[in-house]
């Protein structure tokens, strides 16, 4: 079976890399979730961190695959993450859930794999010190506990079978925010955007019944990508039916924006026309520059950026690269 064999490759890259004796299981999956989407709320934030001590912060995230429309007509195959709470599940979204934490705290992850998966599937964070689980196969669930030492924004992805660049392409990563003691200054308005770009090629491996799309390898290997996407799907930011509406501020508000760059190649020139950046977080909070009009995020990271909505209108969120908006890196940004 085609999964297996990538899943034996990758492994004895990995294996060959890490120094690991890997115990691999062959696994057989019998259906797929179809929604509707996979669309990111971009409200959907964990609240501010209002403390000052470190504490233990438990996630629990489940890996997916789901079939979902990735643009108007087009369903895809989706590899993503989603949050759980007890027996409760969420939505497979893209990005992932964002996840909150102060600098010292201890910090939990279980992941697992859900057991309808085709694929093996694991988790780094980009927070350094070791923050990874290692590949699980579908049903499995891994855990991985460590102190982040360092605050700023962080892309978490999977990469598992060896293949990064495979998983990510399929829609597996998030942002996890690492906070100073006492957490970021307060402001008016918190979103959370992720930027990706998508190959795709008619048909899906290992679900040749469902109609839809699934990962071209060749045009990723050639960067040149169908479609790019803020929040999962091309018109998530800027239809209403989806997320259109939902970044909308009162002017004179001071609004943060934590931004995730899942790739997998291709940076993103971040800009909101109309509006310049008052505060570009790309690494300590601290350290930040002022008055930026177009950040650049590259792929495999996240930064955090601020602006005070100084006039009412509805601007537009693109990424600068402009011909990347007619392929749907474009959404909406209202001031009242």
């Amino acid at each position: 079976m085609i999964c297996y064999k990538k899943f034996i490759q990758g492994m004895v890259v990995f294996a060959s890399l890490n120094g690991l004796m890997l115990n691999i299981q062959s696994h057989t999956a019998d259906a797929v979730d179809i929604v509707s989407n996979v669309a990111k709320d971009p409200t959907d934030i964990p609240p501010p961190l209002a403390r000052g001590r470190s504490q233990t912060v438990t996630i629990n995230l489940v890996a997916k695959e789901v079939v979902g429309e990735l643009t108007p007509g087009k369903n895809f195959w989706f590899w993503g993450f989603a949050e759980k709470d007890g027996d409760t599940v969420g939505p497979v979204t893209v990005p992932g859930p964002m996840i909150r934490v102060m600098v010292g705290d201890t910090v939990v992850i279980n992941l697992t794999n859900a057991a309808d998966s085709e694929e093996p599937h694991n988790l780094d964070f980009h927070t350094g010190f070791g923050a990874m689980i290692s590949d699980l196969a579908p049903g499995v669930t891994g855990t991985v506990t460590f102190k982040p030492k360092r605050e700023g924004a962080y892309i978490y992805h999977c990469g598992a079978e060896g293949m990064p660049w495979e998983h990510v392409s399929y829609g597996m990563y998030g942002l996890i925010m690492v906070e100073p003691r006492g957490g970021l200054k307060k402001v008016d308005k918190e979103f959370y955007i992720g930027q990706g770009e998508w190959y795709i090629k008619e048909g899906i491996e290992d679900h040749p019944d469902i109609e839809g799309y699934s990962l071209d390898e060749d045009k990723a290997l050639a960067e040149h990508p169908d479609y790019f996407t803020f929040n999962g799907h091309t018109d998530a930011l800027k239809d209403p039916a989806l997320y259109g509406n939902a970044i909308t501020v009162n002017e004179g508000d001071k609004v943060r924006i934590f931004f995730v760059n899942g790739g997998p190649n291709l940076g993103s020139s971040f800009h909101v026309i109309g509006q310049i950046f008052s505060r570009f977080y790309p690494g300590r909070y601290m350290d930040f520059i002022r008055n930026e009009e177009t950040p650049f995020i590259p792929p495999g990271s996240a930064a955090v950026v601020e602006l005070r909505a100084l006039t009412a209108g509805d601007f537009y969120i693109v990424d600068h690269a402009l011909w990347r908006a007619p392929k749907g890196a474009l959404g909406l940004f209202h001031v009242n």
